[in-house]
C-alpha cells in the first residue's frame, strides 16, 4: 500500500476513535458539573441583571443591600464578550440564551413586544405570525427573531438562540423575565427590551414575562425622562417567584430574571451628557438598583434559593470587566471559576447559561460552549475579594494599554539592530561597534521575558513609567549578565545561548506553575481582550518554539554525533509536551505547528532529504500528538477540561460540525488580526536580513553555517513553526512576527561575530555552484583570510564546542 493510502486509513481510524471516545465520555462531559453536584439543589433561581456594574462601582458607591448579598456570595470578574470583545445589549442577552457567543442586529433586537402591542399599525402577535408562521403561545414575541436566527447562522459559533429557555422548559422548569429599558428622545417609539431575548424560546416566543411600559414611570430628571417603577417590578416579581416554587406542573422549580433597567438607560444616555452629569445619573441608577435588590430579596431564602447577579454588558467602547456573583444553597463565599476561564475570579458571558442549568441539575447541551461556574473557597473576606477583583480588572486594562507600546519598542529596536548589523558587516566596522550591536540585539530579545517578569510587581498601581523602568532594568541585566558570562568563558556566542534560554525558560516556568506571569502581561493574555486565560498564548508560542529550535541546534553542535542528536530531540520533545499538555500549555495550534517543525529539524539535522513520505509521516505524528493530548484532556474532570477536551466532547456528540466551525472561526480571526498588528512588521525585517545573509557576495549565511553546522536544521524548523503557527492560530501573522523577531535578533548576534567588509573582486572567489556553495578548490572568502578561520566546514565543530576560543 502506498504511503498516501496508509495515511488516509490512519486518519480515518483516528477520527473514528475520537468520535467513539467522545461519545463514550462520562456523563459529566454533558452537564459539566456532576462531580461537583450539590445535594438538594434549590428549586428556584433569581437572576438579577445590572448592565454596566463593575466591582469598582461596588467599592466606590454606597450599595448596602448589594454588598450584603455579595458578602455571602462567590464572586468573579465577568468578561462580557460575545462575537467581539464587548457585547452589545442584544448580543449579551442572546449569548446568555444560547450559552455560546451570539450575534444580533442592534437596530431591531430590542423589539420584544406584547402580542397586542401595536407596531406599524398592526398587533405584534400578527406581525410575528406573518414573519415566522408560528402561532405564539406566550405573552411576548421577538419581532426580529428571523433576523437574529439568520445573523447567527452566518457566524461560525453554532449558537442556537433560545436554547436556554427550551432546555429549562423541557426539564419542567418555569422561566420568567421582567424588565424594560425603553427610552428615546428622538421621534418615534424606542423598544429596548433586549433582556427578553435571554429567555426567549427557539421559536422567538417569551413563555412568561413582564416587559411592558407599565414597569416605567415618568421622571424628567432621569435619562429619556423615564425610570423603573420599583413597586411595579416588585408586584410582578412576587407572584412569579411564588409560581417558581416546585409544583405538580413544574416539578423542576423555576427561574426568574429581573433587569435593573435604570442602569441600561444611563449607559445609552452616556453620549448625550458630560462626564460630571453622567456620574450623577449613574450614582442615582445604582442607588435605585440597590433598593430594587432589597425589595427582591424580601422574598428570597438563601438557605434554599439561589441568586445570581450578572452585568452582561457595559457602555459602548468600555473594556472594563463587570460583576458576576452567585449566592445561596450549597455556595460558600469565595471566588467563581469555570472550565472556560480555568482561573478563580474569572467567568465568561457564555458561562451564565450552563451555570443556571447546573443549579437545576440539568445537563448542559453540548452546543453550549460555556461551562458551569463553580465556587472556590478562599480566606479572603468580602472587602478583600472585591478589592482583588478590582485589581484584576485594573491589571487587565493596564495590559491593554501596554501591548501596542511594548510591541512598537521591540519591533523598532529589531529594525535598528538589523540595519546597523548589515551596515557593520558590509563596511567592516570595528569589533567594538559590532559588539555593541550584538548587545542591542540581546537586549531586544531580553525585553520579551522582562515583560512577563515585570508582572511580579504591582505595575497598575505604579503606572507606565514604573513598568518601563522595570522592563528596561530586567532586560539590561539579562543582556549584560549573559555578555559578562560569555566574556568570562571567552565564548561570545554563549551570551546568545543564555538569553535564548531565558526567553523560552521564563515562559516554560510560568506555564508549568500556573501561568501567573502571563495573565495581564504585555505579551500574555487578558480577560478584556482574549477568550482564553490559561496555557501558552499565541504570543508565547513564538517565544518558546524558536528558542527551543536554536538551543537544540546548539546542543547538537556542542555534543556532536548521536549524543547531541538525542539531547536535541529530547529538548524539542519536552517543548511539545509543555506546549500541548492540557494542564500546562494546552495550545492546540502550537502542537499542530511545532510537531512538524520538530520532525523537519530532525530530518535536516540527519541530512536526509525531505520527501513526500516524510511529510505524510509528519502529518500522522502530529495527528497522533493532538489525539493523545485531547484524550488526556477528556480524561480530566469536566470542570477542568481545556478547549481541546471540550472540542472532543462536541465531536463525539455532534460529529465533525463543531470542528469545521472552529476552523472557520479561526480562519476569519486569522485574516482580521494579520492586518492589524505591528508584529507583522517584524516579518519583512527578518526577510530583509535573510536576503542579505543569502545574497551578499561574501555569503554570510555560509559562514554562519560553517561555524554552526547544525544551524540549517534550526532555520528549517523555525520556518515550519512560524508558517504553520501563523496559519493555524487565530492570531495569524502575529505568531510569525514573534518568531521572526526572535530569529532575526539571534541572527544579528551571530552575524556580528563574523568580520565583514566590502566584497573584494569577484575574480578572487570562485563562482558558486547550483546550490549556492563555493566550487571545489575555491579560495577561502576574504573573511576567512582576515580572521584566520578555516574554509567553510573545516574545524567548525571544534569552534562551537569550545575546543578553541572563537575570535573576539
Amino acid at each position: 500500500m502506498t504511503p498516501a493510502g496508509v495515511a488516509r486509513r490512519v486518519v480515518l481510524a483516528v477520527l473514528a476513535l475520537v468520535t467513539v471516545l467522545g461519545a463514550a465520555a462520562p456523563a459529566g462531559a454533558q452537564d459539566g458539573g456532576d462531580d461537583e453536584a450539590v445535594a438538594g439543589r434549590p428549586g428556584r433561581v433569581l437572576v438579577v441583571s445590572i448592565p454596566g456594574l463593575t466591582w469598582a462601582d461596588v467599592a466606590e458607591h454606597e450599595l448596602p443591600h448589594l454588598e450584603e448579598l455579595f458578602a455571602q456570595a462567590a464572586v468573579a470578574d465577568l468578561a462580557p464578550r460575545a462575537i467581539g470583545p464587548r457585547a452589545t445589549p442584544g448580543e449579551a442577552y442572546l449569548t446568555i440564551s444560547a450559552g455560546t457567543r451570539a450575534a444580533t442586529e442592534p437596530s431591531v433586537d430590542g423589539q420584544v413586544l406584547a402580542l397586542d402591542e401595536e407596531s406599524s399599525g398592526s398587533a405584534a402577535g400578527e406581525i410575528f405570525s406573518r414573519r415566522t408562521g408560528v402561532r405564539p403561545d406566550g405573552p411576548y414575541v421577538s419581532l426580529s427573531w428571523p433576523v437574529l436566527v439568520a445573523a447567527n447562522a452566518d457566524e461560525p459559533y453554532d449558537a442556537e438562540p433560545g436554547l436556554l429557555a427550551d432546555t429549562l422548559l423541557d426539564a419542567e422548569v418555569t422561566a420568567t423575565v421582567i424588565g424594560n429599558a425603553d427610552g428615546t428622545e428622538s421621534i418615534g417609539p424606542s423598544y429596548e427590551r433586549q433582556v427578553g431575548l435571554a429567555l426567549t424560546d427557539t421559536d422567538g416566543v417569551v413563555p412568561n414575562g413582564h416587559l411592558g411600559k407599565d414597569l416605567l414611570v415618568p421622571d424628567v430628571a432621569q435619562p429619556f425622562g423615564l425610570r423603573t417603577d420599583i413597586d411595579a417590578v416588585a408586584d410582578r416579581f412576587g407572584p412569579a417567584w411564588a409560581a417558581a416554587e416546585p409544583g405538580p406542573s413544574h416539578p423542576g422549580g423555576g427561574l426568574v430574571l429581573v433587569e435593573a433597567s435604570d442602569t441600561a438607560r444611563v449607559l445609552r444616555y452616556r453620549s448625550t451628557v458630560d462626564a460630571g452629569r453622567y456620574d450623577e445619573l449613574w450614582t442615582d441608577a445604582l442607588g435605585a438598583t440597590d433598593q430594587l435588590v432589597a425589595r427582591l430579596m424580601e422574598d428570597v431564602d438563601l438557605a434554599r434559593d439561589t441568586v445570581v447577579v450578572v452585568a452582561p454588558y457595559n457602555r459602548r467602547g468600555d473594556r472594563d470587566l463587570t460583576v458576576a456573583a452567585m449566592a445561596g444553597a450549597g455556595i460558600d463565599p469565595g471566588y467563581l471559576r469555570s472550565g472556560s476561564s480555568q482561573r478563580a475570579g474569572f467567568l465568561t458571558l457564555a458561562d451564565v447559561a450552563p451555570t443556571l442549568l447546573d443549579r437545576f441539575d440539568i445537563p448542559r447541551p453540548t452546543s453550549m460552549e460555556g461551562r458551569p461556574a463553580l465556587a472556590v473557597d478562599t480566606s479572603d473576606g468580602p472587602a478583600e475579594r472585591i478589592d482583588h477583583l478590582v485589581s484584576l480588572n485594573d491589571a487587565s486594562r493596564f495590559r491593554e494599554r501596554l501591548l501596542t507600546p511594548t510591541t512598537t519598542v521591540v519591533v523598532l529596536l529589531l529594525a535598528v539592530c538589523v540595519a546597523l548589523g548589515l551596515a557593520a558587516h558590509t563596511n567592516g566596522w570595528s569589533a567594538r561597534a559590532r559588539g555593541l550591536i550584538a548587545f542591542a540585539a540581546l537586549w531586544d530579545l531580553a525585553i520579551l521575558p522582562a515583560s512577563y517578569l515585570a508582572r511580579a510587581f504591582p505595575l497598575e498601581e505604579q503606572g507606565a513609567r514604573f513598568y518601563w523602568l522595570v522592563v528596561v532594568l530586567i532586560s539590561l541585566a539579562v543582556a549584560a549578565g549573559a555578555t559578562a558570562v560569555a566574556r568570562w568563558r571567552a565564548r561570545p556566542r554563549l551570551a546568545l545561548v543564555i538569553v535564548l534560554a531565558v526567553v523560552g525558560g521564563v515562559i516554560v516556568g510560568d506555564v508549568v506553575t500556573g501561568s501567573r506571569l502571563s495573565l495581564s502581561a504585555a505579551f500574555g493574555y487578558s480577560p478584556t481582550g482574549n477568550s482564553r486565560l490559561y496555557g501558552v498564548s499565541n504570543y508565547s508560542y513564538g517565544q518558546i518554539a524558536v528558542p527551543a529550535l536554536l538551543l537544540a541546534a546548539w546542543v547538537a553542535a556542542v555534543r556532536a554525533g548521536r549524543t547531541g542528536r538525542v539531547l536535541a530531540t529530547a529538548l524539542l520533545l519536552a517543548t511539545v509536551v509543555v506546549i500541548g499538555l492540557p494542564t500546562w500549555g494546552a495550545d492546540v495550534g502550537g502542537v499542530l505547528a511545532f510537531t512538524p517543525a520538530l520532525l523537519v529539524f530532525g530530518l535536516v539535522l540527519s541530512k536526509r532529504r525531505i520527501r513526500l513520505r516524510a511529510l505524510l509521516m509528519a502529518g500522522l505524528v502530529t495527528l497522533v500528538a493532538i489525539v493523545a493530548f485531547g484524550l488526556l484532556d477528556l480524561a480530566r474532570p469536566p470542570g477542568d477540561r481545556a478547549h481541546l477536551g471540550r472540542l472532543f466532547e462536541r465531536v463525539g456528540e455532534e460529529g465533525l460540525g463543531p470542528l469545521l466551525s472552529l476552523v472557520e472561526r479561526k480562519l476569519a480571526a486569522n485574516l482580521q488580526v494579520s492586518t492589524e498588528s505591528l508584529w507583522v512588521a517584524a516579518i519583512p525585517i527578518a526577510l530583509a536580513l535573510w536576503v542579505y545573509l543569502v545574497r551578499f557576495p561574501t555569503r554570510p549565511l555560509r559562514r554562519l553555517t560553517a561555524d554552526l553546522e547544525t544551524l540549517p536544521a534550526a532555520l528549517a524548523g523555525t520556518l515550519v513553526a512560524a508558517v504553520l503557527g501563523s496559519a493555524l492560530n487565530d492570531s495569524g501573522a502575529i505568531v510569525g512576527g514573534v518568531a521572526a523577531l526572535v530569529l532575526a535578533a539571534a541572527l544579528v548576534v551571530l552575524l556580528m561575530d563574523v568580520e565583514g567588509g566590502p566584497p573584494t573582486a569577484r575574480a578572487e572567489v570562485a563562482p558558486p555552484d547550483a546550490e549556492g556553495l563555493p566550487a571545489t578548490g575555491a579560495e577561502a572568502p576574504p573573511d576567512a583570510a582576515r580572521t584566520g578561520a578555516t574554509p567553510a566546514g573545516a574545524g567548525a565543530t571544534d569552534r562551537v564546542r569550545g575546543a578553541e576560543p572563537p575570535p573576539g
